[in-house]
């Protein structure tokens, strides 16, 4: 038994890390691309709704209650780096939701520009912290109770920051919003 308790956590330390070289990995990729490659027009909202799909089994566990707002919406960009940044804002607002909380996506058109907002319930971040949860390696929950590394966000603000795009995030008592403006 202790021995069959060992492997299961050398190998669950194993993908831990496995997983944390790889996101180090696409930061440090992302970081030293400078020229957008790979760009095309595709439908943005196919793809999110994708990335939803590619996480059913989490938002099912919690119970989620998702909330969907957008129409057909296209955008030219690079397909594969634009679906990391939805599958991570996606991934956190699940984490960081209350159990049979609610997620929330909405895409919209502004003076040019694809707003997407990825918003969840249950969780605050306060001021000073937001100023940091972009940053490399930072993580909110100090207690590191929740699976992650503090890599994600980073990339996240690579990725949008090479589209020629911001990313912003308010939070209030019961709900944290992370909204992304791309140039359509």
């Amino acid at each position: 038994e202790q021995k069959a308790e060992y492997t299961d956590i050398i190998e669950e330390e194993s993908l831990r890390l496995s997983a944390m070289a790889t996101n180090v990995l696409n930061l440090t990729k992302v970081e030293n691309q400078t020229i957008l490659t790979d760009v095309k027009n595709y439908n943005l909202s196919e793809q999110i709704r994708s990335c939803i799909l590619l996480l059913e089994e989490k938002w099912t566990k919690k119970e989620i209650d998702l909330k969907l707002d957008f129409r057909e919406h296209f955008i030219t960009a690079n397909e594969e780096m634009l679906k990391q940044v939805w599958l991570n804002l996606l991934d956190n607002a699940i984490k960081f939701a209350d159990v049979g909380g609610e997620v929330s996506v909405s895409v919209k058109d502004a003076g040019g520009e694809k707003v997407i907002s990825v918003a969840n319930t249950g969780s605050f971040i306060p001021p000073e912290e937001r100023k940091r949860i972009f940053n490399k390696f930072y993580q909110t929950d100090k207690s590191h109770a929740s699976a992650g590394n503090g890599i994600g966000l980073a990339i996240v603000k690579e990725i949008v920051n090479l589209h020629n795009g911001e990313i912003k995030v308010g939070s209030d008592s019961d709900r944290t919003v992370f909204t992304v403006a791309l140039p359509a």
